[in-house]
């Protein structure tokens, strides 16, 4: 989140003639990522420690992304991440700092973390009207020249106001334009594919399966997670399995509490009666 990429090829409507789409694929085997069993102890001291070196720098910008992806993995962890009163002012000062500079898709992104880090305190960063047409303002001016920018700003706009997600116009145009530039990175870049991937799963639930993630896109994400897990810094490692988190999801909602993740337990996989899901609220 908060990358930016322009890239030069683009799509033409030939590519995009809607006849020549799938919007009904068959069911394809369940994607399962259970964070308890995939995040390993040394994965979490990692990310932990990473959270600390930013607390220390007083680099709170990457903290908060920090903070949001170790509490959306594991939740149940969420109190070791110790977001105290000094962690939510420096957060809060930086995010002010990127509505003094105009910077709409950081601020965006920063109040985005700050809600689900503390859905609690999200009346304290006063997103008022002014701030929110900007943010629009910069969206449409995204949706002819950068798909990318666009689809990270909308996911971040609608975590934030839920309930004004359709002020942000994605469209069927808008909507195949994010699909196709997730599609350039299949078999290239998983790391990216899983990125655009899951703000797709976020912005339009219900057609998120048009980008279909069948096991040898499933299997190349999981291999390029084990390639950040060796690396030294923990962010990549964060990011990629936050949104194998999220795009494994049996259902992915946002509301005033920031997302709401609902996972079945492992064990319903082999029954044909499935339990009643877990829900958490973040």
């Amino acid at each position: 989140m908060g990358i930016r990429r322009h890239f030069e090829k683009k799509p033409t409507d030939e590519d995009l003639k809607l006849q020549d789409l799938s919007l009904e694929q068959e069911e394809t085997e369940k994607l399962k990522f259970d964070p308890e069993i995939e995040i390993t102890e040394s994965d979490w001291q990692k990310m932990k420690l990473e959270l600390e070196k930013m607390r220390t720098n007083d680099e709170w910008q990457y903290f908060a992304y920090q903070a949001m992806r170790m509490k959306l993995l594991r939740p149940d962890k969420f109190t070791e991440l110790d977001v105290d009163d000094q962690a939510w002012k420096g957060i809060k000062l930086a995010s002010e700092q990127d509505r003094e500079d105009k910077k709409w898709l950081d601020f965006a992104s920063q109040v985005m973390y700050m809600k689900i880090i503390q859905p609690d305190k999200f009346s304290d960063l006063d997103i008022n009207d002014q701030a929110w047409q900007e943010m629009k303002q910069e969206l449409e001016q995204d949706r002819n020249r950068n798909w990318w920018h666009f689809a990270n700003l909308a996911v971040s706009m609608k975590i934030i106001q839920p309930d004004k997600f359709s002020e942000l116009n994605i469209d069927e145009r808008a909507w195949q334009r994010i699909k196709w530039q997730a599609e350039q990175h299949r078999n290239g870049n998983w790391w990216r594919f899983a990125l655009q991937a899951m703000r797709m799963k976020i912005l339009r639930p219900n057609k998120s399966a048009e980008l279909e993630i069948d096991d040898q896109a499933w299997q190349g994400m999981k291999q390029e997670l084990e390639v950040w897990r060796k690396q030294k810094e923990g962010w990549s490692f964060a990011t990629l399995a936050m949104n194998l988190k999220i795009l494994a999801a049996d259902k992915v909602e946002i509301t005033d509490q920031g997302l709401e993740i609902t996972m079945f337990p492992p064990e319903s996989f082999k029954s044909e009666k499935k339990p009643r899901p877990e829900r958490k609220n973040f």
